[in-house]
């Protein structure tokens, strides 16, 4: 296969994940209210706008991102537009892609000690800055714990997923799938509720930051815990069509 046609071959199923993630987007996916705005929503159709980052790389996962989130919005129009939104969207898809050329390679074991080491770290660091400063939880040992905390569920969440839900997590790279996922979706989360929050969901103003972002983040931790289960699944067999077509 040469480059242009592999190209070629590239984009046509980006193109096949992009609408089956407009279709799910638009038919089932649902708003969830919270603090008197649209802030929260449920639904299935991120994990075929983020096979081709995983597939293909940060490029391919930062146009079909950006791309299912303006044309969904198209699609079915919920409240005004915002072109940040979409930014973010897209560089969620880069960082998703980004993230999984770094890690798709590393062994799982080394993984797992690796989370539980830095997670080991975190929570000395926050405990032990709290009770030494004695000025209680101040926001950087609250954020230490918090990485602490994340990692500690994350583990917790390739177990259950690897010994309990999906047997073979070697071959189907769940820490690295759970890392890429989570991560990235955080991150979009918290940047996401910046805008929100300063732009059409001015009522969140009025509270402190850490009380609107709260609900949003467990959401997309669940969520992308979701995601990676079915990216556990469905990577492998998108990965083998890729290669044998």
């Amino acid at each position: 296969m040469n480059a242009v046609s592999g190209s070629v071959r590239r984009i046509t199923i980006s193109a096949v994940f992009l609408s089956l993630s407009l279709v799910l987007k638009t038919t089932l996916t649902f708003d969830l209210p919270l603090f008197g705005q649209n802030g929260m929503r449920i639904g299935i159709s991120g994990i075929f706008s983020i096979l081709p980052a995983l597939l293909f790389g940060p490029g391919y996962g930062a146009a079909v991102s950006g791309l299912s989130d303006f044309l969904g919005f198209l699609i079915k129009p919920t409240g005004g537009y915002l072109p940040l939104l979409t930014i973010s969207a897209a560089a969620g898809g880069f960082l998703r892609g980004l993230l999984w050329e770094i890690l798709k390679k590393k062994e799982d074991k080394r993984m797992r000690l690796l989370i539980a080491a830095v997670s080991g770290v975190l929570l000395v660091l926050g405990l032990g800055s709290a009770l030494m400063m004695g000025e209680g939880m101040t926001p950087t040992a609250a954020g230490a714990a918090g990485g602490a905390l994340l990692g500690m569920l994350l583990l917790a969440a390739d177990f259950v997923l690897s010994k309990k839900i999906l047997p073979g997590g070697e071959k189907r790279k769940l820490p690295q799938l759970l890392i890429v996922m989570i991560v990235s979706g955080l991150v979009v989360t918290t940047v996401n509720t910046v805008i929100l929050r300063e732009t059409i969901c001015t009522a969140w103003k009025t509270l402190p930051f850490i009380v609107v972002w709260l609900p949003r983040a467990a959401e997309e931790l669940l969520g992308n815990i979701v995601l990676a289960c079915f990216a556990a699944v469905l990577l492998p067999l998108s990965g083998k069509f890729v290669k044998n077509g």
